[in-house]
C-alpha cells in the first residue's frame, strides 16, 4: 500500500467519521450526511480500499470509539436498528468502487446508475437489519412495510441530493485524484 492510498484512505475515513457526527434525529434512522460520504468512499477509493475504509470505520466504532452517528460506538451498537446500514457501507462502497473501475463511466447518467446500485445494496443490507432487530431484539411486531415507512421513504430525497452532490465533487476531484 502506498502513502497515497494510506492518505487518500484517511482522508475519506475522516470524511465518514465527520459525516456521522453532524445528525439530525429522525425516528429509527437518524439523518445524516454518511450516506454521501460512502458515495465519496465508493468514487474516489480503489475497491479493495474502499471496503477496508469502510470496515476500519466499522471496527474501530464496534471498540468504542465514538464514530457512529451521535457519537456513539461500542459493542452495544449492534442492536441499534440502524447498525445495518453501517455493515452496509462496506460492500455499498466496494460495489460502487468496483462498478466505477470496471466500467469507466463517463457519464454522469452512469455514474448515477452505479450509485443507484450502491444505494439499493446499503437499504437492503439496513433495512433487513432493522427488520430483524425490530423483531427479534426489540420485540417490536412490525411489518417490512412499517419498516419502509421508517427507514427509507423518508430519506430518499435527502440521498439524492447526496448522489448529485458526490458526482458533483467527484467530478472536481477527478483532475487531481
Amino acid at each position: 500500500m502506498k502513502t497515497r492510498q494510506l492518505t487518500q484512505m484517511a482522508l475519506m475515513l475522516a470524511l465518514l467519521i465527520i459525516c456521522s457526527q453532524l445528525t439530525i434525529p429522525f425516528g429509527p434512522v437518524p439523518l445524516t450526511l454518511q450516506t454521501f460520504a460512502v458515495l465519496m468512499i465508493g468514487l474516489v477509493l480503489p475497491p479493495k480500499y474502499a471496503g477496508l475504509t469502510t470496515l476500519t470505520y466499522l471496527v474501530i466504532g464496534l471498540f468504542g470509539l465514538p464514530v457512529f452517528s451521535g457519537g456513539t460506538g461500542g459493542f452495544g451498537s449492534f442492536i441499534s436498528p440502524s447498525f445495518g446500514f453501517v455493515i452496509g457501507f462496506i460492500p455499498a462502497s466496494f460495489i460502487i468502487s468496483y462498478l466505477k473501475q470496471r466500467l469507466k463511466p463517463e457519464t454522469n447518467s452512469k455514474l448515477i446508475g452505479i450509485i443507484l446500485i450502491g444505494t439499493v445494496i446499503l437499504y437492503i443490507i439496513g433495512l433487513s437489519y432493522m427488520y430483524i432487530i425490530f423483531r427479534n431484539v426489540l420485540d417490536i411486531e412490525t411489518g417490512f412495510m412499517h419498516v419502509l415507512q421508517l427507514g427509507l421513504i423518508p430519506f430518499i430525497p435527502g440521498d439524492i441530493f447526496k448522489a448529485l452532490l458526490a458526482i458533483f465533487i467527484y467530478k472536481r476531484l477527478q483532475r487531481i485524484l
